[in-house]
């Protein structure tokens, strides 16, 4: 089996592995210089001034923030609760109403089933009622003169 390597190919991947621990330690070293930069000696007094103005309106943003936070979470829970309680309320109301629906119609139905067996069975015999007979006189009706 003959296999040429290709001396060209391996020299640039050393090269490259070579850059790339390089590149690590670049950046290491300026990750260490921004941990150990102080922007307060950099800056004038009034600059200071701002940043510590700034810095003391963002911890009360902050705080503002956490606090409508906290106030909607309890007022969301509130009305879970409430949601909920409803709902078990509501339930329970509709299955009364349901069972009592459900025992009328059967009442109904008996009822009804009651009476058609009766209707069917028997059925009275009318007799044709005899008429009686009207009289037919008339009274007059008084003339009167004057």
């Amino acid at each position: 089996m003959n296999t040429q390597v290709n001396w060209q190919k391996v020299r640039s991947e050393f090269q490259r592995l070579a850059n790339v621990e390089q590149l690590k330690n670049e950046v290491a070293r300026l990750s260490q210089e921004v941990r150990k930069f102080d922007i307060n000696s950099v800056l004038s007094p009034s600059a200071k001034s701002k940043v510590k103005l700034f810095e003391k309106k963002y911890s009360e943003l902050l705080r503002t923030v956490h606090q409508t936070q906290r106030q909607m979470d309890r007022e969301l829970a509130r009305f879970v609760r409430e949601v909920s309680s409803q709902k078990t309320e509501l339930s329970k109301t509709l299955k009364q109403q349901r069972s009592r629906l459900e025992k009328l119609s059967s009442d109904v139905q008996k009822r009804f089933a009651s009476l058609s067996k009766s209707a069917t069975k028997s059925k009275p015999k009318r007799t044709p009622k005899k008429s009686k007979a009207k009289s037919t006189r008339r009274t007059k009706k008084s003339t009167s003169t004057t």
